[in-house]
């Protein structure tokens, strides 16, 4: 009994902290007069939303972020998917050290990171374009695209691949017509954390954006150093939006036990 209760006190404290967070988050965006100690705001609004609207250019900010987003998350498959097919099904050398380079950008200090992609793109002037911060955003959404599509690629049933080429398949009939739909769910999974990485990303983008392609994450700084700290959180509060329903998205598609390629139904 006293070991159910111990579990059930340490489960709560962890959503708290996980929870909590975000809750201040859109008291912030949502609150008003909130001063002090204070636990809650004197009273709720709206209106910093329209000043995030007003004076932050929300509607264009919005617009670059998911068109960067989008333009990151083809990118990425583009590159992601024929990767993670050479290191599934095929025997490749060096394959763990062809892994571990993947996931080299996300085990090493972003900054770091960045201040070289932003030397390399200030040299081939791709700063302050959608086409370079999304290029440099695949940096970051690869890793997680390809360990997605890895684990769905090599759970994918042999016999069904031979049945596809025993019927007259060809390489490419067979991508298109046994494959793809095999590996949509783990496709679409991998999209869903490229869109989110890139949408996200906040040091890579500070480094390489300019006035023209100013993005959510970048302009919720910019209120925060000029002082406006509720437009900050009603920024962030948008910011959050979209993560949040990707992942009721994801949980309906993915078993969470079994997120990495592992689809319902398998």
């Amino acid at each position: 009994m006293m070991r159910r209760i111990l579990l059930a006190g340490l489960l709560v404290l962890f959503g708290l902290f996980i929870v909590l967070p975000l809750a201040m988050v859109a008291i912030e965006g949502l609150g008003n007069r909130w001063f002090g100690s204070a636990l809650l705001p004197a009273s709720w609004t709206l209106r910093w939303f329209r000043y995030a609207a007003e004076t932050a250019n929300l509607e264009a900010v919005l617009l670059n972020t998911a068109y960067i987003a989008l333009l990151a998350t083809f990118f990425t498959l583009v590159v992601a998917l024929p990767a993670a097919w050479a290191l599934a099904r095929r025997h490749v050398a060096f394959k763990a050290g062809l892994v571990a380079l993947v996931l080299l950008p996300r085990m090493i200090p972003e900054i770091t990171f960045a201040l070289g992609v932003a030397r390399i793109f200030y040299n081939f002037d791709l700063t302050n374009t959608y086409a370079g911060i999304a290029l440099a955003h695949v940096i970051l959404a690869a890793p997680f695209a390809v360990l997605v599509l890895i684990a769905t690629f090599e759970g994918m049933d042999q016999r069904l691949l031979e049945a596809g080429r025993v019927c007259g398949c060809g390489p490419l009939a067979l991508a298109r017509r046994v494959i793809l739909p095999l590996a949509m769910p783990g496709i679409i999974a991998a999209a869903l954390f490229s869109f989110l990485a890139s949408y996200n990303d906040f040091v890579l983008t500070l480094l390489v954006y300019g006035p023209d392609t100013v993005t959510l994450p970048v302009q919720t700084y910019l209120s925060i150093g000029n002082g406006y700290m509720s437009v900050a959180g009603a920024i962030s509060v948008i910011l959050l939006a979209p993560s949040l329903l990707f992942l009721l998205l994801l949980l309906r598609m993915v078993r969470p036990e079994a997120l990495l390629g592992g689809m319902k139904g398998a």
